[in-house]
């Protein structure tokens, strides 16, 4: 009996949420990294209740963005490399020797290890090459074996395209024509249906990603063939909205400042073709005309970014430019401002304000910080990435959002 007694005693008690008001424990697990928080999922049933409730993960996005420190701890860098990883802000130009590496944490996410058509071609090879049959002077009858020797270091992982960051939910697409929503904090994610067929034919197509603020709903946009189609997270559903009134030459994801997509695009004035910066509005759905700096024309390459918050014109491709301009007033023509940088680039992609203050670039496939004070810049070594495959990158908030916390109205 007193063997029975003790035995009760020692059994474990489901652990049970202080009594307190929800308000009062939203509040101090807003204060939390995300990282505990799905620890403590694990606890209880109410704790796991709690701490999924959307309106704690909108507690915990409003208190990282309206607070510096948590903005801060909270930011990181997403690089992808034929893999996903993930960097820490707060360690990008903690201190100006770099002594240390910096180390990247390779992520989980949708379709990682599915491998691509390189897999299965490798997998029929023989003695460290290949052989295949080829057929001389069209003679299809009698086809001999050729013998390549492809090296194995390729990478057999499929690329991983970053179409755009809002909120902590990274748009990503790990095989063509393949999207998914992803929380790289909490390892959510959720797969986008597809378009309707009919919707956007097979072909040319660009992507953008953020948030309605007033319908609180995340959005996809598609633009592709002359008709742009919208995407919705809270209807799990796309829908054509309107043509696309510019010309189809727009090659990469739009980028995503006030509510607003943007891409560079030209259309046709008259017997003219002109450059202006198309701003999607996700809330009402349309586009506007936003102008571009006097000196961009059709005979180059552009494309738009976002540095501490100002939209920016940048050169692509082609030639090495050492320039950008910034938009400081948002939608003012007049405002843009030229910059002119102390490195050549052909491909640049600004990514955020490290943290003393230098600009954290992705330029031509590596990072660097450049100091927009002295025009200094350095190069930066990450550890945990391999060398050689070069890599695209972006930024995204640790946040509790769910891309599979809305219900379908």
């Amino acid at each position: 009996m007193n063997k029975e007694r003790r035995f009760q005693q020692q059994s474990p008690v489901e652990a049970e949420i202080p009594l307190l008001p929800q308000e009062i424990m939203v509040e101090i697990l807003s204060r939390l990294p995300v990282k505990s928080l799905c620890q403590f999922r694990c606890v209880s049933k109410q704790w796991l209740s709690l701490i999924s409730d959307p309106l704690l993960a909108k507690s915990h996005l409003k208190k990282t963005v309206s607070n510096d420190c948590f903005y801060s701890q909270r930011k990181r860098v997403i690089i992808s490399s034929h893999n996903l990883y993930s960097l820490e802000y707060e360690s990008i130009g903690r201190n100006g020797s770099f002594d240390e590496n910096l180390v990247a944490l390779e992520l989980d996410y949708p379709l990682k290890d599915k491998p691509n058509g390189l897999a299965e071609l490798l997998d029929s090879a023989r003695d460290g090459f290949l052989y295949c049959e080829r057929s001389e002077e069209g003679n299809d009858e009698f086809p001999v074996m050729v013998k390549l020797n492809l090296p194995f270091c390729v990478n057999q992982r499929n690329w991983v395209d970053i179409l755009g960051s809002c909120n902590g939910l990274v748009c990503i697409a790990p095989d063509e024509d393949t999207l998914f929503l992803f929380n790289p904090s909490t390892r959510e994610s959720k797969r986008i249906p597809d378009p309707p067929s009919g919707f956007v034919p097979n072909g040319w197509s660009v992507y953008g990603f953020g948030y309605d603020f007033v319908n609180d709903d995340y959005k996809v946009v598609k633009v592709g063939c002359g008709t742009v189609c919208v995407y919705s997270l809270r209807t799990d559903s796309w829908r054509i909205v309107c043509s696309f009134p510019y010309v189809d030459n727009v090659s990469e994801s739009g980028v995503l400042l006030n509510g607003t997509i943007h891409w560079m695009v030209s259309f046709e004035d008259g017997v003219d073709c002109r450059c202006v910066v198309a701003a999607f509005s996700l809330e009402e759905e349309v586009f506007s005309d936003m102008p571009a700096p006097d000196i961009v024309d059709t005979s180059f390459e552009f494309v738009v970014g976002v540095l501490n918050g100002c939209l920016c014109v940048l050169h692509s491709r082609n030639q090495m430019h050492n320039d950008f301009w910034v938009m400081t007033e948002y939608g003012v023509g007049k405002s843009w401002t030229k910059l002119t940088l102390s490195l050549s680039y052909i491909c640049m992609k600004p990514l955020c304000l490290a943290q003393n203050r230098e600009a954290l670039l992705d330029v031509d496939g590596k990072l660097l910080l450049y100091n927009l004070e002295d025009d200094s810049y350095r190069y930066l070594v990450v550890d945990g990435i391999p060398a050689g495959d070069g890599f695209e990158a972006d930024t995204y908030l640790e946040t509790l959002v769910s891309p599979n916390g809305f219900r379908r109205t």
